[in-house]
């Protein structure tokens, strides 16, 4: 197994982790941004036919928007868990990469959910892809506790949130994916729930936590 020495002044392993997983998300988030594109226009293209792509354009931007806001809460999740993560380990690489590998794949969903939004199948598979990310995630952190890497000076109440925190994301988007005998716009609209979704596990996680001592 690769472990790094606990007491190390420097955790290279940990750090050479994040690296590398900054740098998958990054490349993810530019990748999206590359798909929208405004279509081949005529030389002398008039304002009603700019505007007319523009709007054509709505559906991409409107996945790009979305996908973008999910991946800032991953990428933000991750950075958060690994605060409390002092160690890696293979098994905790193994997942992290898998989970870097949904990460990397979701362009491809995206493009086909902002070319073919309104078709089932594109939904189910951006769904599929985007609530792997978030499994992995509490994956993760599971691991990582299992395995004794976390600080030793986590709370009860920040470990519950570090396993909970990826959770949002496949929560409401697999049970979207009930909605769509109402049509793929109603499953689409649903996700705006993440967020709040997030906001009500942070406050359950905080009521756990007790009122503070007296005194």
């Amino acid at each position: 197994m690769i472990a790094v020495e606990h007491g190390s002044g420097s955790d290279i392993g940990r750090d050479r982790l994040l690296a590398f997983s900054d740098a998958i998300f990054a490349f993810a988030i530019t990748l999206l941004a590359l798909d929208v594109r405004l279509p081949d226009l005529p030389a002398g293209v008039t304002n009603a036919q700019l505007g007319d792509a523009l709007a054509q354009l709505a559906p991409k931007i409107f996945a790009y928007a979305v996908t973008f806001a999910v991946v800032g809460l991953f990428w933000l999740s991750h950075w958060r868990r690994f605060q409390f993560i002092a160690h890696v380990d293979e098994p905790l690489l193994l997942v992290n990469l898998v989970l870097l590998g949904f990460v990397a794949l979701l362009p491809f969903p995206t493009a086909v959910l902002g070319a073919h939004g309104d078709l089932p199948a594109a939904t189910v598979l951006y769904v599929v892809n985007l609530s792997a990310v978030g499994l992995l995630g509490s994956a993760s952190w599971f691991v990582a506790s299992r395995r004794g890497l976390v600080r030793p000076d986590v709370s009860r109440s920040d470990e519950l949130f570090g396993l909970l925190r990826g959770l949002p994301v496949p929560i409401v988007m697999l049970g979207s994916l009930a909605l769509l005998r109402f049509g793929t716009s109603v499953v689409e609209l649903s996700w705006l729930l993440i967020f709040p979704v997030q906001s009500l596990i942070r406050r359950f996680v905080r009521a756990r936590e007790g009122p503070p001592p007296e005194g």
